[in-house]
């Protein structure tokens, strides 16, 4: 139904003020006529083209719900008609009367039917007018219903001549069909877009420069055509008759003010236009008489209803069109999984508006994936946006990805806005799944500086504060100093190194080096074998020999040691099937596994496939794990290792003493071989603390049957006093150097050779 509110006067307060209104609207649109003469039959009657006031009701008709508004409005439009009439010639003409009064019903019922066979008024009160009503409204509105009018119209041939009633019924479906032309779609339009957003662009000064000097050419045309048609004396409808020759270059104005004014706007000058044409076609209609005048008028009414139709389609296309692509604008702004507003709006909001603060927090929610693995994807989703509605008292939140948000203050927040923030979040208690679920937050806080990209800078260094928050368990937000730019960019080069590093793995660019353990005795029969420990280099693209130290660390916080580990194996097993005659020198040949390969269920089995086609006996393979990998991933660890042990290998720990736990743990792992740690080793000679760790080490290894390995021995006084304490194996640059294996395998292959010779 008509809504009252949605008119700008202040007097339509109720439903009976817009009646009246509406009422008196009709009553004065039957004052504004294209007058002209039919002559018709060969009577002359004068009328009017268009009736607007009709046109009016049919679109009160097509918009009000409530049939009591259009029945009222029906009766004062009616009443306004009937009634000077009835002053004017009294009861002479009852019958007239009593026709007039019946034509009027019967229209009352013909206009409701049109406008439901049209598909209004909407059940659902959504007057929004689209590309499905223009069919309809075609047919029903600009054909169905003027030719309705026009049969009974026809009716009047009870009461006067045949001749009179055919001029009535001519009147009668030119009039209708123009007023709803001229008024009816372009009124449902414009109300149907009242309180919508607008999706036009803002005028700019070029548009409206372009607009005016159009306007103006046109004009000046007119004005032109018309003035020097009147100097050659030709007179062919004077300046209507110029209007129509200019209908095209009206159209193309008529097209700029659709596409580009405000909806509103448009329509008033859509139906200005359409009135100006109308009036124009006054001339044809006075030439009805004739064939050629009536097919010219049909003609005029078509080019109208086109006109009509294609600039309320192309109004449609284009309105349709913005809308879609405003829809998609704004989905680009809100995560897909969450529907919270994401990065790209948070750039949006910061170029589009000063911020309040010159601040920024990256937060970073622990212990989200496991919400993802355990409860899956829309219990997590929930649990985001369950955190983002806690917080927006005092921030403003934007998604970047599971757990993480960048925030941004309010203004009136408070200076301890953050410690607030984090307080808030550890007090969340989250129910998925049935069960209550607290998240652990860690945040980062950094200033926004001046600059093309504040935003981007700021979310740098408050992320990485964020990160650093966790890796430290620091459970205060951290804010940023002036170290944050070092941190970053050592980061930034693990990431390089690790990139180049897995580079390096995927196209076998890996070089395995050795390094000798001696046993503690110096046996000649112990130097000759083949005992120590492989080692790993990777050679880059430019063929630098890359140090253990820049990339391991890095493919271990990638998370990629497990294709380091399988990489080394690999190559070790080619490298030792080249030397065939070397491998009965091989009696102890250690290989280093990460934690994150004792962890992986993938990495055994692609271990023991390994395992199968070895070249070397089993027993003569020693893995070497990290005593603080082995105790993270104990389970996991022991399971691999005592599998390992099954098949006849040996297990050493590497680092041994460096954990808090190594002793306690020690019991729970299956071990061979315990490598004390060279940090404990480099001082043992100067019998304080490091010699009294070395000590328990060697008298804990004894206890549980396995043998020791010193590294870091740099001079003889080292070795004589490990020897003395009872360890059994020593490693250190002191007796070799890491070297390449490929030297170290050639060289046992020409030592199994020689004695092959002598014998």
């Amino acid at each position: 139904m008509f809504d009252s509110r949605a008119f700008p006067t202040s007097w339509l307060q109720s439903r009976y003020d817009l009646i009246v209104g509406l009422g008196a609207l009709c009553v004065l649109l039957q004052q504004i006529t294209v007058d002209y003469q039919s002559q018709l039959s060969g009577l002359t009657i004068k009328g009017s083209l268009i009736h607007l006031h009709m046109a009016l009701l049919f679109a009160v008709a097509m918009l009000a719900r409530e049939r009591r508004i259009f029945t009222l409005v029906m009766i004062i439009t009616a009443a306004a008609w009937i009634l000077p009439r009835f002053i004017r010639d009294g009861a002479d003409d009852f019958l007239m009367l009593t026709w007039s009064v019946v034509m009027w019903a019967l229209s009352w019922a013909w206009i409701l039917w049109c406008a439901h066979l049209a598909g209004w008024p909407r059940a659902s009160g959504d007057n929004h007018f689209t590309r499905r009503d223009l069919v309809p409204f075609a047919f029903y509105g600009l054909f169905l219903y003027p030719l309705g009018a026009a049969l009974l119209s026809s009716s009047i041939v009870l009461l006067t001549s045949p001749a009179q009633a055919l001029n009535s019924a001519f009147q009668a479906f030119f009039a209708k069909q123009f007023g709803v032309t001229v008024l009816v779609l372009p009124l449902v339009v414009a109300w149907g877009e009242r309180g919508r957003q607008r999706w036009q662009k803002p005028l700019q000064s070029h548009d409206i420069g372009i607009f005016v000097l159009l306007l103006l050419g046109l004009a000046l045309s007119l004005w032109a055509t018309w003035r020097i048609r009147g100097g050659f004396g030709i007179q062919a409808g004077g300046f209507s008759s110029v209007v129509m020759d200019y209908r095209f270059a009206l159209l193309a104005a008529l097209l700029w003010c659709v596409l580009r004014l405000p909806t509103t706007v448009a329509m008033v000058f859509l139906s200005l236009t359409l009135f100006a044409l109308v009036n124009a076609s006054a001339g044809a209609a006075s030439q009805s008489n004739t064939m050629l005048g009536f097919i010219n008028m049909v003609h005029i009414t078509l080019e109208t209803s086109v006109l009509l139709m294609t600039m309320c389609y192309l109004w449609v296309l284009s309105r349709d069109r913005r809308e879609l692509s405003r829809r998609l604008a704004a989905e680009t702004l809100r995560d897909t999984v969450t529907g919270l507003p994401n990065l790209k709006a948070l750039r949006r909001y910061a170029n589009e508006q000063p911020l309040q603060r010159h601040e920024l927090g990256y937060l970073l929610l622990d212990q989200t994936d496991t919400l993802l693995g355990s409860f899956g994807l829309e219990a997590q989703a929930a649990a985001m946006r369950t955190v983002a509605a806690q917080l927006k008292s005092l921030v403003r939140v934007y998604y970047v990805g599971a757990g993480h948000f960048v925030l941004l203050p309010h203004a009136k927040a408070g200076d301890d806005v953050w410690d607030r923030l984090v307080a808030q979040v550890e007090q969340t208690e989250l129910r998925v799944g049935g069960q209550t679920v607290r998240l652990l937050p860690y945040l980062g806080v950094a200033a926004l500086p001046d600059g093309a990209t504040p935003v981007d800078t700021a979310l740098l260094s408050a992320s990485s504060l964020a990160y650093e928050a966790r890796h430290f368990s620091e459970v205060r937000p951290r804010y940023s100093t002036q170290d944050d730019g070092l941190v970053r960019e050592d980061r930034r080069q693990q990431l390089q190194d690790a990139a180049e590093a897995l580079a390096c793995l995927r196209n076998e660019r890996v070089e395995l080096y050795f390094q000798p353990i001696r046993h503690s005795n110096h046996t000649e029969t112990a130097r000759r074998s083949v005992t120590g420990e492989v080692l790993c280099r990777l050679r880059n693209e430019h063929g630098e020999l890359l140090s253990p130290a820049r990339f391991i660390p890095a493919i271990e916080q990638s998370g990629r040691g497990t294709e380091l580990d399988l990489a080394v194996l690999r190559a070790l097993f080619a490298l030792l099937r080249r030397y065939p005659r070397a491998l009965p020198h091989c009696r102890h040949v250690a290989v280093n596994l990460t934690g994150q390969s004792l962890a992986s269920t993938s990495f055994q089995v692609e271990l023991r496939t390994l395992l199968a086609d070895s070249p070397l006996p089993l027993s003569a393979l020693c893995f070497e794990i990290t005593e603080t990998a082995a105790i993270s991933s104990t389970s996991a660890a022991n399971q691999l290792l005592e599998d390992l042990r099954g098949k006849g290998c040996r297990i050493a720990i590497d680092d041994f003493g460096v954990g808090m736990q190594s002793f306690s743990r020690l019991k729970e792992l299956p071990v061979d071989i315990i490598k004390i740690d060279g940090s404990f080793v480099r001082n043992v000679t100067q019998r304080g603390r490091d010699y009294a760790l070395v000590q328990a080490s060697v008298a804990v290894a004894k206890a549980f049957g396995t043998e020791t390995v010193a590294e870091y021995v740099e001079n003889e006084a080292t070795a004589n006093c490990l020897r003395g304490m009872g360890v059994d194996w020593l490693q250190s640059y002191l007796y070799s150097p890491p070297v390449p294996f490929v030297q170290v395998l050639a060289g046992a292959s020409e030592r199994s050779g020689m004695v092959a010779s002598i014998h």
